[in-house]
């Protein structure tokens, strides 16, 4: 019955991104791949730069995520190994997708580095929690203050027309978690898996590293939007949150389709070339140069890991 589950949930996936690409082709058909690369032209070099620049601020904070994980589960690793998986496997899951390739990557670290298998599981099941208490807490914020536009064909075919109600219920369930840390210091089994609460502190600081995360990822994709569309960034940032949410649920590699689809529909212009023109920038500059140069360290790592060499424990 597993294998079947498996089969039909590869399926699904491939449906969801077949449907996403039609849905996005229907949406740019009336633009020519020559319109396409004269937008990606038009946007500033210092745009560009001030896009790479939060990359690299994204992809350092991200190291948070693998060292509050490890402490979660009171393991201890250098700091340049924290850096190396982190860095490796966030690229690798941003392209083509956590359960297929980044906790991969993840294992081949981790168990060379000495970890258990039930001690990987729980780290890969930490890193999930830092994300969703993140998104979480940053959706229900922004929804209840600043609610993105859900565009009018889909309003008729959702139970809710205002996310503030939607938001007011995230941040609860964001918050609960953060008040569970301080209470409960038994352990929980979340579908078969053993499920220890952190630290308080640890809790607080998985808020504090996934929200600003989130907010320097979506900045990357916002300061390469024309000016003259007059997205303030508040308006803004509910829409990513919603993309990444998408991106997440569907198990889509790298988002492609889905991700463009959800931000083309909720950014309400009518420059619809310009905002894809940028978010396939963003795509490059967030995650193809940092799976490109993932997959450099990955070799190198190999490499010295075959001839002996070995990092700092």
């Amino acid at each position: 019955m597993k294998k079947y589950l498996g089969y039909f949930k590869n399926l699904l996936v491939l449906a969801i991104f077949c449907l996403a690409i039609y849905l996005l082709y229907d949406k740019l058909k009336q633009y020519s791949i020559a319109q396409i690369k004269d937008c990606i032209s038009q946007v500033e070099s210092w745009r560009i730069i001030c896009s790479l620049l939060c990359t690299v601020l994204s992809y350092i904070i991200l190291v948070g995520y693998d060292w509050l994980a490890i402490k979660a589960i009171h393991k201890s690793l250098s700091l340049p190994k924290v850096c190396l998986v982190s860095f490796v496997g966030q690229a690798v899951s941003y392209n083509f997708g956590a359960l297929l390739a980044g906790t991969p990557v993840r294992y081949r670290f981790y168990s060379a580095w000495d970890f258990s298998i039930s001690e990987i599981v729980r780290l890969v099941l930490m890193l999930a929690v830092t994300f969703w208490v993140g998104v979480l807490g940053l959706c229900g914020i922004f929804f209840m203050v600043t609610p993105p536009q859900i565009p009018q064909d889909l309003v008729a075919h959702l139970p809710f027309s205002d996310l503030r109600a939607l938001g007011a219920l995230l941040f609860v369930v964001a918050m609960a978690y953060i008040v569970s840390c301080f209470c409960i210091r038994k352990t929980l089994h979340v579908f078969g898996r053993e499920f220890v609460f952190p630290s308080p502190q640890i809790a607080i600081a998985q808020l504090i590293v996934s929200g600003i995360d989130i907010v320097a990822a979506a900045w990357c994709m916002y300061i390469l939007l024309p000016g003259s569309l007059g997205i303030p960034f508040y308006e803004f940032i509910p829409n990513y949150l919603l993309a990444q949410v998408a991106v997440v649920l569907t198990h889509v590699p790298g988002g492609v389709g889905v991700f463009e689809l959800v931000i083309i529909n909720l950014t309400h212009t009518d420059q619809t070339q310009v905002v894809f023109a940028c978010v396939l920038l963003f795509r490059l500059l967030y995650y193809i140069l940092p799976l490109l140069l993932a997959a450099l360290i990955f070799a190198m790592y190999e490499f010295m890991h075959k001839t002996g060499f070995k990092l700092k424990s």
